[in-house]
Formats: structure tokens, sequence, C-alpha cells
């Protein structure tokens, strides 16, 4: 699995602060302190995410049938 993207916060033109992850912007808050709350949050959730694929039982891919 590749490593995921890093996770950036910058302000924006608009005097918002975005999280940013390459070129998407993830979240933002109006502070930087939101903003880096927010990037918290998100790598919180992408590891969570990550350790239940990696121990959950691996399911059959669901086949699409033909219409009838």
């Amino acid at each position: 699995m590749p490593e995921p993207e890093q996770l950036t916060v910058r302000q924006s033109s608009r005097n918002y602060w975005v999280v940013r992850s390459g070129a998407s912007e993830l979240s933002g808050g109006v502070t930087r302190q939101a903003a880096e709350a927010e990037r918290e949050l998100v790598r919180r959730l992408r590891a969570r995410t990550a350790k239940l694929r990696s121990s959950a039982p691996r399911r059959p891919r669901a086949v699409a049938r033909p219409p009838r």
C-alpha cells in the first residue's frame, strides 16, 4: 500500500487555513489552531481506517449480475 501524502496546513488567500494533501484541500478552519486540529483528526482517521482494513477478514468482491 502506498504511503499517504503528507498533510500540510496553509493559509489561503482569503485568510482561511486549509489542510491539504497534495493538491486536494481536505478541511480547514478560521484559525491556524483549528486547521491543525482538523489535520490531527484526519491523521487519526487515516490511521484508524488502515488498522481496521488490515485486521478485517477479506471478503469476495461483489460481481454484478446481468439483468434478466
